[in-house]
């Protein structure tokens, strides 16, 4: 198993598209409750799609237990996944990862978010 994790600085993105020829499946975290930063966060989104036409995604809206996250389905408009070809797979899931408060579940939840990906892959 390889996983690259690549931060979301503005200076880092210029090497996301260099990963991409290496990558199984592209996971694309989003932090659900900064909306001023989901247009940003859905250009560098398509930006990526557009590189690696066939290459899975599994976008991941994490921080859904704060109280100003999008839902789901605001998400997947706000990132314009409507415009995503039917012939790529697409996920679209709902996270709370790695709060301190629940970081004993987090390791179960990405346990079990990492066997969706092997099954993906």
């Amino acid at each position: 198993k390889v996983y690259f994790q690549i931060g979301g600085g503005e200076d880092l993105r210029r090497y996301w598209s260099d990963y991409l020829r290496k990558t199984h499946v592209l996971v694309y975290v989003v932090d659900s409750s900064d909306r001023s930063r989901l247009p940003l966060a859905k250009a560098e989104l398509h930006r990526l799609l557009r590189v690696q036409p066939q290459l899975p995604v599994v976008v991941l809206g994490n921080k859904q237990d704060k109280p100003n996250a999008v839902s789901v389905s605001e998400l997947h408009e706000a990132l314009s996944l409507d415009s995503v070809t039917e012939d790529r797979k697409l996920f679209l899931l709902a996270a709370q990862l790695g709060s301190d408060e629940t970081l004993r579940n987090s390791c179960r939840g990405l346990d079990t978010f990492q066997d969706l990906l092997l099954q993906l892959v």
